[in-house]
C-alpha cells in the first residue's frame, strides 16, 4: 500500500496515528496495528493475511476478509483533504482590486496600530464587535490594514493588500479563524510556522501557567471563566487560543467575551457593564453580549492542564482526570493543529506530558474551588 505518509505515537497499548494527505488523527489497537504496519511497508494482502492466521488462530479466509477491511478503513483516512488548500479561482488582478469601503475602522492591539476595512455591514459583524473596545481614533501611521469585501459571491480577505483566501457566505468560521490568525500574528510578530494550534477554548493564567477549558459551543466554558475571572485569574481569551510550537505558551487574544443571553443574568453583578451591552443576534437560537477583556498581550505562560467543560443542571459536580487518549479524542474536536511532520510529533509529546481533566456541574462554586485548586497545585 503505497503513499501513506503518517506519524505514531504508541501510548499504552495503542498507536496515535496522523494522516499528511487528509490530516485526520486515528487511534488504531491489535490486532488493526499489525495489519496497518506491514500495509505500508507494501506487504500483499495475502502475505499479512497468512502471517496474521498464524498470529491470532483464525483461517486464512477469515483473516483475509479482517486484512481487506482495515486496507478499506485506511484508504479511507488515507484520502487528500481538499479543503487545505485553497485551490478556488481568483483573478490575477484581485490583489488590487477596487471596492467602496461601508465603513473602516483603527486599532491598537498590544503596540500594533491596525486599520480594518470592511465592504458591508454584515461583513463589519465578522470581526468588529469582538475587537471594537480596542478601537481608537488616532493620528499613527498603520502599517497593518485588513479587508473583507466581496467578488463573485465570495467573502475575500485582504491583508496589506495581499489576497489570503475566499471562502463563500456560510463559511463564516474559515473566514474568521483566518483573519484570527494573521491578527495574532501580526500582534507577536509571528508567522503560520510559529505555531503548533489553536484551540477552541478559554485561557486563564494565574501569572506562572495557563490552563486551557475547552468544549463545544453552549457548554459553559465562558461562563465559568468569568467567573475565575473574578476569583483574581486572568482570562487571556475567551474562544480563541494561539499555541506557539517550540514553548507551548498559550498567547492572549484581546477579543470581547462573547457572554450569552443565558448567562448575562448570573455574570452582570460581576460585570456591570453587561447591563448596557447591545444584544447581538448571531442566529436564532443563539444572542450574545459583548464584554471587553483587559488589553494585556504580555500574559504569556505555558500551557500545564487542559479542562474540558460540560454545564448539566442535572449534574451538580463530578471532577475526573481523564485518560490521555480519551482526552487526545476531545482535544482534536476543538483543534486546528498545522498539518505537518513536525507539529504531529510535537502535538503527540506535549499532550502525553499535559494533564487533562473533565468537569461536568451545575454547582458553580464546587467547580470554582476544584478549579482554583488545580491553579494552585505546582507539576
Amino acid at each position: 500500500m503505497t503513499n501513506v505518509q503518517f506519524v505514531k505515537k504508541k501510548i499504552g497499548t495503542s498507536y496515535l496515528i496522523w494522516f499528511k494527505e487528509s490530516n485526520l488523527y486515528y487511534q488504531f489497537e491489535e490486532p488493526v496495528w499489525y495489519v496497518f504496519e506491514r500495509l505500508v511497508k507494501n506487504n500483499t494482502t495475502r502475505e499479512i493475511a497468512s502471517g496474521f492466521s498464524e498470529q491470532y488462530d483464525l483461517n486464512f479466509e477469515e483473516s483475509l476478509t479482517f486484512v481487506n477491511d482495515v486496507q478499506t478503513k485506511i484508504s479511507e483516512l488515507n484520502q487528500k483533504d481538499i479543503s487545505l488548500e485553497n485551490n478556488l479561482p481568483l483573478l490575477p488582478n484581485l490583489n488590487g482590486f477596487k471596492y467602496k469601503a461601508y465603513v473602516t475602522h483603527n486599532y491598537i492591539i498590544g503596540d500594533k496600530p491596525l486599520r480594518f476595512s470592511f465592504e458591508t455591514d454584515w461583513l463589519e459583524n465578522y470581526v468588529h464587535p469582538l475587537i471594537e473596545h480596542l478601537k481608537e481614533e488616532t493620528g499613527e501611521a498603520y502599517s497593518n490594514h485588513f479587508e473583507l469585501f466581496t467578488f463573485d459571491d465570495r467573502v475575500v480577505f485582504r491583508h496589506n493588500g495581499i489576497v489570503k483566501g475566499n471562502w463563500n457566505d456560510n463559511e463564516s468560521h474559515l473566514t474568521k479563524g483566518k483573519v484570527f490568525m494573521t491578527l495574532v500574528n501580526t500582534i507577536y510578530d509571528k508567522t503560520d510556522t510559529d505555531w503548533l494550534m489553536t484551540v477552541h477554548a478559554s485561557a486563564l493564567t494565574n501569572g506562572k501557567k495557563t490552563i486551557l477549558f475547552s468544549a463545544p459551543p453552549n457548554s459553559g466554558k465562558t461562563t465559568i471563566a468569568a467567573l475565575l475571572h473574578t476569583r483574581g485569574l486572568k482570562l487571556i481569551s475567551d474562544d480563541f487560543v494561539a499555541v506557539d510550537r517550540d514553548s507551548f505558551n498559550a498567547y492572549p487574544f484581546p477579543s470581547a467575551m462573547s457572554v450569552k443571553e443565558k448567562s448575562t443574568d448570573l455574570l452582570k453583578p460581576f460585570f456591570p457593564l453587561l447591563e448596557d451591552k447591545k444584544l447581538n443576534y448571531i442566529t436564532e437560537e443563539k444572542s450574545v453580549r459583548y464584554l471587553p477583556l483587559e488589553n494585556n498581550t504580555s500574559m504569556i505562560f505555558p500551557v500545564k492542564e487542559f479542562v474540558f467543560v460540560k454545564y448539566d443542571k442535572e449534574v451538580e459536580f463530578e471532577w475526573n482526570k481523564m485518560d490521555t487518549l480519551d482526552a487526545i479524542k476531545l482535544l482534536l474536536e476543538q483543534t486546528w493543529v498545522a498539518p505537518t511532520f513536525r507539529n504531529a510529533e510535537i502535538l503527540f509529546d506535549r499532550v502525553e506530558k499535559s494533564s487533562f481533566f473533565q468537569l461536568t456541574y451545575s454547582n458553580n462554586e464546587k467547580a470554582l474551588q476544584t478549579i482554583k485548586q488545580l491553579f494552585d497545585y505546582e507539576q
